[in-house]
């Protein structure tokens, strides 16, 4: 059993991002699509057409709706992807944090970005996190500027 007198840490810095308006709108354009193979399905009384809306429903469901959560605390950085792909940065390992544009303002998806350099992007601002062992990861988050000047004040206190 867990012992409950141990707090989890206070974080220190949260922010949640949802996909800008493009990606939502096609996420439903995709859903509307599946819904419409439904319906396409009873009309004609066939089976098979139901395939389409299995793979249509999910998939517009995660283009239209995914976000980027993003926690720091006094051990680790968090980035949630969708609520399914979580990253775990640990902040004794973070080598250097700075404000992104590599994918731009229409980048969106979890992306391989290039050797040792994954995003977790749904459009907008973005951070640069590079770890010491040289691999990146850049996340979108709408205060970058804030979580930079989180984390580096503690890098600061450490070394200082």
């Amino acid at each position: 059993m867990s012992d409950r007198s141990v707090m989890p840490a206070p974080l220190l810095y949260y922010s949640r991002v949802r996909a800008t308006l493009l990606p939502r709108y096609i996420g439903l354009a995709i859903m509307a699509f599946g819904v419409l193979f439904i319906a396409l399905a009873l009309a004609q009384r066939r089976i098979d057409f139901l395939l389409v809306p299995l793979v249509m429903l999910p998939t517009g469901a995660f283009v239209g709706f995914m976000t980027v959560a993003v926690r720091a605390d006094q051990q680790n950085v968090v980035i949630d992807y969708c609520g399914i792909f979580k990253r775990k940065l640990p902040r004794d390992q973070i080598a250097m944090v700075t404000t992104d544009n590599a994918a731009g303002i229409n980048g969106y998806g979890l992306r391989y970005m290039g050797p040792g350099m994954v995003g977790y992007l749904v459009g907008g601002p973005e951070i640069g996190i590079t770890m010491k062992n040289g691999k990146t990861v850049i996340a979108s988050t709408d205060r970058p500027e804030l979580l930079i000047s989180i984390l580096r004040a503690r890098t600061a206190r450490e070394t200082g």
